[in-house]
């Protein structure tokens, strides 16, 4: 079955428009060669999810007190809360699929150089997690995590796709189980103390207290008390989002696949669940448990759903596989609307966004700890569901303006400049004369992920 004509047709216009950016239209004329617009949409919604939970909305037009949003708020964060971010994790190993060449998998030294390149972007990540820390946002902020798995990932980069996806799918239940088994047998728990020297140390003052590195990592890899976004807990995202990205994400036919085999998975596993949930009384036995003190989870969460559901995301092997084909799903679906010049101009707002990720998920901090959203006492304030989606409006808005000036975001702009001052391209090789190669050996074109 051949690709979609009308997607080659899209791509030789965008490449025309990298070539000829004066002919092109406004909303297209920085957009970087070869960049997957689908997963910039996509990135937007995990962004927005994640923004929406630190926003801590608490009524629809006026704010009540903090901590207590209305029955309807609360139902959505709860549906919104932990999914939203596993769309992130799934993201970045796309991200590191596509840094070390995508569908044709670099070797040797250009593996070498491109594997460099994750390491120094991870770094700059970790550097920008410690500046959140100082100015407050430790907690509450995953770029740490973020730079941790990106360098996690890279031996995994050197497997092909199938592999990938085999061990995705183990993943995919052996997690659950490992995270049951930690809460019941209390595995890994940082004491009060550690505790609270985590939190005090949270920025650059923790490169002072080496005593704290190794507290801090296990919280990384293992989470501490109920956090949703340890390593442990998204490695099956991390591994999947690599295996995807290792597949020809260009081909009509293999997003049409993804969609119908993400879809597939995410209806019958569904349908596992609630089979195991009500015929077979998993449900009732989760519902049932007590959670006082030093009585473990049930293992029927195992095969319990989440949210609305009672079980806990982290124990649930029914909510880490339903997730992962929705948003294998979800990728290939806005792969395929972004073919259609229509779609491209409707959602280039959040295209726009998307590619300015890093930037608005800093500067999002930055805003809720401003007069606007905090009190002089840095309680919260003013955290409506209105004042979110003036926040979104205008967040678009801006995004589309910055990329009609350039191709990327503040920071996304630092992080590629030290990138490519620590790690240089290679030269391009000359063939047939004076003439250059533009996409010399190791310098693939770059993509959504890059």
């Amino acid at each position: 079955m051949a690709d979609n004509p009308q997607q080659d047709t899209a791509d030789a216009t965008i490449r025309q428009t990298v070539q000829h950016p004066e002919s092109a239209p406004s909303w297209r004329r920085h957009l970087p060669e070869g960049r997957l617009l689908g997963i910039d949409v996509l990135r937007t919604i995990a962004i927005l999810g994640m923004i929406w939970m630190h926003f801590g909305v608490t009524g629809w037009l006026t704010a009540g007190p903090p901590g207590h949003p209305p029955e309807s708020i609360s139902w959505l964060n709860r549906l919104l809360d932990v999914r939203s971010r596993e769309i992130f994790f799934l993201l970045a190993g796309v991200t590191v699929a596509l840094t070390t060449g995508g569908v044709r998998r670099h070797r040797g030294p250009v593996m070498a150089r491109s594997a460099l390149r994750v390491v120094v972007r991870a770094l700059v990540l970790f550097l920008l997690a410690l500046v959140l820390g100082e100015l407050g946002a430790w907690d509450a902020q995953i770029l740490h995590f973020y730079a941790v798995w990106l360098v996690l990932l890279l031996p995994f980069a050197l497997l092909r796709a199938r592999t990938l996806f085999v061990i995705a799918g183990v993943l995919a239940v052996a997690a659950p189980i490992f995270k049951l088994l930690q809460h019941n047998l209390r595995l890994f728990e940082p004491d009060l103390e550690q505790m609270t020297r985590m939190s005090e140390h949270g920025g650059f003052s923790l490169l002072a207290h080496p005593e704290d590195w190794l507290p801090t990592m296990q919280n990384v890899v293992f989470g501490a008390g109920s956090t949703s976004q340890d390593t442990i807990a998204v490695l099956p995202f991390l591994v999947l989002g690599l295996a995807l990205g290792r597949l020809d994400l260009r081909s009509h036919l293999i997003r049409a696949r993804m969609v119908v085999t993400g879809s597939a998975t995410a209806v019958g596993t569904v349908l596992i669940g609630l089979l195991a949930m009500y015929p077979f009384g998993a449900a009732a036995a989760v519902t049932d448990a007590k959670p006082a003190e030093g009585v473990g989870a049930p293992w029927q969460e195992l095969i319990t759903m989440a949210w609305p559901g009672p079980a806990r995301t982290l124990f649930s092997i029914v909510e880490f596989v339903l997730m992962m084909g929705l948003i294998t799903a979800l990728l290939g679906g806005l792969l395929i609307a972004m073919e259609r010049t229509m779609c491209r101009r409707l959602l280039w707002p959040f295209a726009a966004f998307g590619s300015m990720a890093l930037t608005w998920y800093f500067a999002h901090f930055q805003l809720l700890g401003s007069g606007l959203f905090s009190t002089a006492q840095g309680y919260p304030d003013n955290r409506t569901t209105a004042a979110f989606l003036v926040f979104l409006v205008l967040a678009l808005a801006l995004s589309v303006l910055w990329r009609r000036w350039g191709s990327r975001g503040p920071l996304e702009w630092l992080q590629h400049w030290i990138v490519t001052r620590v790690v240089p391209a290679r030269k391009p090789l000359r063939q047939q004369g004076d003439r250059e190669d533009i996409t010399p050996s190791g310098q693939p074109p770059r993509t959504a992920g890059c």
